[in-house]
This record gives C-alpha cells, structure tokens and sequence, in this order.
C-alpha cells in the first residue's frame, strides 16, 4: 500500500483519529500551564527545530524529503548525524507533546501507531532504496547512526 510511503499523511490520520476520538467524547481540550504545558512547549519546540534543519540540509543537498521520489543525496549532516530519521523522530515527538496538552493517552497511541507503522513499512523501504544507490556510502553511515536516536 502506497499510503504507507507518505508518513507525513499516515501522521496526520492518526493524530486526526485521536483528535476526533477526542472531541466526540467531548474531551477535546489544551492546556498550556503548569510543568506539564511548559514540557509540551519544549517537546513541541524540539520537534519544530528537528523539522526545521531538517528541511534545511534537504535544500541545502538539493534532494526531496518526499519519500515517493528517489533521493538525489545520502544526507549525512546536521540532524541526520543523530537519527537516520529526523522528520519522522519529530512527528513522534510532536504526537506526544499533543498528548501533553491534551492531557489524553490517545495522541500517546496515535504516535505508536505512526511509529509502528514507520519502523516497519516506510523506513525499510526508503533503506533499501538507500542501500541500493548509495552502497558503501549508506553501510558506514548506517553503522554509525541510528534509525531513531
């Protein structure tokens, strides 16, 4: 299924469910005070920043972050230093810190969901892709850094 190679849409349908789950029940609420809001603005901010410079070094190395088209580059600096997946890292990190606002567990399942779904349909894909057209290149980066963090 191709859906599951667009993690930016399975992201957004998981946490639409949850949001949806949410305000059906009419437990649908944020809450920005106390150390718990002050942590999901932190959680929210990490995961903006993560988004952010890594969208820059896909610029900067003139390659697509789409997963549907054929990286141009094996992006090895910046973020990509510490996680071999910094978007996908920040869009689980984002589903918690919504679950931190909403104080609800259902934003926790929906951020499992994706990662579940990422760890084990869209990263190994994109892997062997990876493997594929950048061999040498792709075995020591990836002996090196991990998928996630």
């Amino acid at each position: 299924m191709s859906i599951f190679r667009l993690p930016l849409l399975h992201w957004l349908i998981v946490n639409g469910i949850a949001a949806y789950l949410l305000h059906i029940k009419g437990l649908f609420s944020w809450s920005f005070s106390g150390w718990v809001g002050i942590l999901a603005i932190l959680v929210a901010l990490e995961s903006v920043s993560w988004i952010a410079t890594s969208l820059f070094y896909f610029i900067r190395h003139k390659t697509s972050p789409n997963p549907m088209i054929q990286a141009t580059s094996l992006i090895t600096q910046g973020p990509f230093r510490l996680s071999r997946n910094p978007l996908y890292l920040a869009f689980t990190s984002m589903s918690v810190s919504f679950a931190l606002f909403t104080h609800s567990p259902y934003f926790l399942v929906s951020g499992l969901v994706f990662w579940l779904i990422t760890d084990l349909y869209t990263i190994p894909q994109e892997e062997k892709f990876l493997s594929k057209h950048f061999q040498d290149e792709w075995t020591r980066y990836s002996q090196q850094t991990r998928r996630w963090l």
